[in-house]
């Protein structure tokens, strides 16, 4: 359960920040967290020793059926999961999303290692909605696009290697489309000819095709 703490920390706090948010007349919503709001109703998760990923979705449920209750906002609604091989390794990777103003989000990709569902922590998890596209590729590749105002487009890639989830590469597209750059360690930006991005963003995206996912509420698994 260990490789799971840091996940559940960002989600809890992200919790914690829209709980904050609600209660200083954010953008969540007049009445949401209304002391007259039902409480929403939770089921059991089962686990299976053969299925290491239902221990990832009952904590997962848990952990948010409790934030629920104690916020009294009904979070299981928005969150789901889906199953796919994204290496093509003959092994489905467990992904975990949100229903965001966008649509329904990766937040965070489970792996099995060693027996044992692992929260792949090289692709960060969103905590709160963030204008940021994810999407996984037909060719196995993981891309995180975010638009920064006044810099410009970011594209990060992730693919695996051995196993484990890894960032790959920073591509950076200036604000005007007229510089490039590849970010490096450091945040250090190194720049590079227009070719040159094309070139390495067409060997991470080949020809860009996008997984469908097939999503289901969390409620769902094993069913």
């Amino acid at each position: 359960m260990k490789h799971y703490k840091k996940f559940f920390t960002l989600i809890l706090a992200g919790l914690l920040l829209l709980g904050l948010t609600a209660c200083e007349g954010g953008s969540i919503g007049d009445g949401l967290y209304s002391s007259t709001r039902p409480e929403p109703s939770t089921i059991e998760i089962r686990t299976d020793k053969e299925d290491p990923y239902s221990y990832t979705i009952k904590e997962l449920y848990e952990i948010y059926a409790s934030a629920s209750v104690d916020m009294n906002h009904d979070y299981l609604e928005d969150q789901y999961y889906a199953l796919h091989d994204i290496d093509d390794n003959g092994t489905k990777e467990l992904l975990i999303g949100s229903e965001e103003y966008s649509g329904i989000v990766l937040q965070a990709v489970h792996a099995i290692q060693n027996g044992v569902a692992v929260w792949q922590e090289a692709l960060p998890s969103l905590v709160a909605d963030f204008p940021e596209q994810r999407s996984i590729l037909k060719n196995g590749t993981i891309r995180v696009k975010s638009v920064v105002a006044d810099e410009g487009s970011f594209f990060r890639y992730y693919r695996f290697e051995d196993g484990e989830l890894k960032l790959q590469i920073i591509l950076l597209d200036s604000a005007f489309g007229i510089e490039y750059y590849r970010r490096e360690y450091g945040n250090n930006d190194v720049p590079i000819t227009n070719e040159e991005f094309d070139r390495v963003q067409k060997e991470m995206e080949g020809d860009g095709q996008v997984v469908e996912l097939d999503w289901k509420p969390l409620a769902e698994y094993g069913r």
